[in-house]
């Protein structure tokens, strides 16, 4: 490899996220939590079907209408266990998907800022402002939460994505603080990490910042340095492992 070629430094990232806030679940054999993802497994097979055959989005038919109820019938049968906060980001996720937004809103709008299923609905709310290209929904919905719950987990599970939010708008600083209350919400907690690993993202690895200091190993054996390349081409590529 020569100096005039691009270079390839893989590193190992500190702290790889995936954009999603990670939840302490039940064991996996729970029997609720298992009725609940088969239940999921069907719905979004049903609602994929309706979606390729054509099916109107506000017909009578619509299977995403039926499912909502069940998805929501759990919240009574399981209440405020992992199942029901499963099942209720379940019917949030499949009613925007079919693109019933109201009832998704409302939906959304009934959980009370202690509800332990704000620890998984908080996704799918930022998901809806993505696709909707409608962020500003999704930071005032999970800003409201995070300053009414007293429940920490939910403060800094939902901060985070608030975070993100303001983070994919490209509002640095709002994200920053918002991920700065996260972390301090629920210290030592993986959301805590998490935050703690954005905010390091958006100090140092933003577009337009110096790269930060890389060393690493060639292919060839010798140990190499990012300043040592200095004015040359070069491509760093990020990965990481879990």
């Amino acid at each position: 490899m020569t100096s005039s070629r691009f270079l390839v430094i893989a590193t190992v990232a500190a702290a790889m996220v995936t954009g999603r806030a990670t939840l302490a679940q039940q064991p996996a054999a729970d029997p609720a939590v298992q009725e609940v993802r088969q239940a999921i497994d069907a719905a979004r097979k049903e609602v994929d079907a309706y979606k390729k055959a054509g099916g109107a989005t506000d017909a009578a038919d619509q299977p995403a209408i039926k499912w909502d109820a069940a998805f929501w019938a759990y919240r009574e049968r399981y209440p405020r266990s992992d199942a029901a906060a499963l099942a209720s980001a379940e019917a949030v996720r499949l009613l925007g998907r079919a693109g019933l937004w109201e009832r998704s809103h409302a939906r959304v709008a009934s959980l009370e800022a202690d509800d332990p299923a704000w620890l998984r609905v908080a996704s799918p709310v930022y998901d809806d402002g993505i696709a909707r290209k409608d962020l500003p929904y999704t930071i005032d919905t999970l800003s409201r939460v995070v300053g009414a719950t007293t429940n920490p987990a939910i403060k800094s599970s939902v901060g985070l994505i608030v975070g993100r939010a303001y983070r994919r708008q490209g509002d640095l600083a709002a994200a920053t603080r918002a991920l700065e209350a996260a972390k301090g919400a629920s210290p030592g907690t993986p959301y805590a990490e998490e935050a703690d690993g954005l905010i390091y993202e958006i100090k140092f690895l933003s577009v337009g910042l110096p790269a930060p200091a890389v060393e690493g190993q060639t292919r060839s054996g010798p140990t190499i340095s990012l300043a040592s390349l200095r004015g040359k081409a070069v491509v760093l590529v990020f990965w990481g492992t879990t």
